[in-house]
């Protein structure tokens, strides 16, 4: 059965949802609405496979968040055991977030591209998109100075979605042009900041997702987030574009699929 929606990131093995978690699934299935749960360290990425292995609506990302335990270090042999499960289809969320920056800002800074630059090795080495996860002032361009070198060198091996996209036209087309594609959240809902973005992007670049439990899209807004609420988000981004909801909701699941190597 093909989706009638496709969040390409949430967080399902979050603690927010250990009290009702079957309800969410359930919701999933009653909306035909597929999701990548995310892992930001070696037992969340456990987790995010096992949940993943149980349902066919859900798969599964693997990797290290740059700074959610500063401690976490990207040990390869840890996650070669999941790397070949089916239902992985992406690498992270890895990149660079210099949001809250710290201590000795030259040594945060080399650790963070040091662990992203593992997760970018990773992911060439089992033929997985990169989920990007980019935050604070120069972490875009950061990120993209590195990944523009690894362009270089492996060309179309490297590929992937910059997920929860907050940058400016320049950035976007960056992205763009070494096949990263763009994912937008229900903050888009409530501002008009990346309408500009949005309409500029061929919209076989573009992707939905909800960063659940977090962000809610309107008319959720201040609520727990969960994954199929993503239909405002394609809703909204299919608004913005002025074209027809249906042919946009179709061609967002398509990307999806097709970014990811997911064959139903």
């Amino acid at each position: 059965m093909i989706p009638e929606y496709f969040d390409i990131h949430s967080h399902l093995t979050d603690s927010q949802y250990n009290t009702d978690r079957e309800e969410i699934l359930s919701r999933l299935d009653k909306t035909n609405t597929y999701t990548i749960t995310i892992g930001t360290d070696i037992e969340t990425s456990k987790q995010a496979v096992a949940l993943a292995d149980l349902n066919k609506n859900i798969y599964a990302c693997i990797g290290v968040h740059p700074v959610d335990d500063m401690n976490q270090a990207f040990e390869m042999e840890k996650f070669e055991s999941l790397a070949n499960h089916p239902k992985v289809v992406s690498v992270g969320e890895c990149g660079l977030d210099y949001f809250r920056l710290e201590g000795d800002l030259n040594s945060e800074k080399k650790r963070q591209k040091e662990l992203f630059e593992k997760q970018i090795q990773f992911a060439l080495t089992y033929d997985k998109p990169l989920m990007l996860h980019c935050r604070g002032v120069g972490a875009y361009e950061d990120t993209l100075d590195v990944l523009e070198s690894y362009k270089k060198e492996f060309g179309e091996k490297i590929w992937g979605n910059a997920h929860f996209f907050a940058g400016g036209m320049e950035v976007g087309k960056r992205f763009l042009h070494i096949d990263f594609s763009l994912s937008f959240t229900g903050v888009v809902t409530f501002t008009h900041d990346y309408d500009e973005v949005i309409r500029m992007a061929p919209l076989s670049m573009l992707m939905s997702e909800t960063d659940a439990p977090y962000v809610a899209p309107v008319p959720y807004r201040g609520k727990r987030n969960e994954p199929s609420y993503v239909s405002e988000v394609v809703k909204k981004i299919a608004e913005i574009r002025g074209e027809n909801f249906e042919p946009v909701k179709q061609k967002l699941v398509e990307n999806a699929l097709k970014r990811f190597k997911i064959s139903l």
